[in-house]
């Protein structure tokens, strides 16, 4: 759990994991550099399976989750985002999945359900099911959950210097992975508050420095990533370069803003053709 400035919604999260059938489990938090009580709020459980690392100054979501990564101990990994929750009985249904369904398992995914209209947030799929990279891009939409085994982790991390966009490192790692999908709402997705990342808006960024080196990198070094996009989900491909290029116009690079608009129409019109 990467955590920041959530003391108000970390014993949810840290509950519904205590309240587990599954009991087998470790919960690394780590403390971006928060102002407020997140970190008394962690000292109050007195569980040795929850354990707190603290960075001293805010470096990010993405550092957070790279830095938990690194003091992983488990066989399984999963990230839980600290205003978010467990479904009861989540890992449990996980590990009968192994157990009854496929223990050669890389990596296992579900739905989530949203708090506030108790429906799946993810869309695209109806039953349980073998899954993969390219159908994953291709078929679904929303938000999903899921586990993967620290074989696939690796050494990948996040790129830090990327703002948001963590499914560069997600499909890199499930690229090839022996995926199974649940269709089964095993986290619940807290859309309300204002304080998400995801409910930021994309006119906050423009014009913004560390943005502009974000798409930089993102555009021109996370070329595997853009491919798999590309080719597997050009609409979703035509959405980055088009983020991309009005971050670059903001700034005033007119280079890359005339090649990231290329791509953006490129992207947009196969995906016209698919549904042609």
């Amino acid at each position: 759990m990467a955590a920041y400035n959530r003391a108000h919604t970390l014993p949810r999260a840290l509950d519904s994991v205590l309240a587990q059938d599954w009991q087998d489990w470790e919960v690394i938090v780590v403390d971006d550099g928060s102002r407020d009580a997140t970190q008394s709020v962690v000292a109050r459980y007195a569980d040795p399976r929850i354990k707190m690392v603290t960075h001293e100054v805010n470096r990010g979501v993405t550092a957070a989750k790279n830095t938990g990564f690194d003091h992983c101990n488990g066989e399984w990994i999963a990230t839980l985002d600290s205003d978010d929750a467990l479904a009861p009985g989540a890992l449990s249904t996980f590990m009968r999945v192994l157990s009854e369904v496929d223990p050669t398992l890389d990596a296992i995914s579900c739905n989530c359900v949203d708090s506030r209209t108790g429906r799946f947030s993810g869309e695209g799929w109806s039953g349980d099911q073998y899954i993969d990279v390219a159908r994953s891009l291709s078929e679904t939409r929303g938000e999903f959950w899921g586990m993967f085994h620290r074989r696939i982790l690796g050494a990948h991390r996040f790129d830090e210097r990327i703002a948001g966009r963590e499914a560069a490192l997600w499909t890199r790692i499930h690229a090839g992975a022996r995926w199974y999908y649940l269709h089964q709402g095993l986290r619940i997705y807290h859309t309300e508050g204002d304080d998400r990342i995801t409910s930021r808006k994309l006119s906050n960024f423009r014009g913004n420095p560390r943005q502009y080196r974000s798409f930089v990198v993102l555009t021109e070094e996370a070329t595997d990533y853009l491919d798999l996009l590309r080719r597997h989900s050009p609409g979703q491909y035509g959405d980055v370069m088009s983020a991309a290029a009005a971050q670059f116009l903001a700034s005033g690079d007119w280079r890359r803003t005339a090649r990231a608009l290329a791509k953006s129409v490129e992207g947009y019109g196969r995906a016209a053709l698919r549904r042609a």
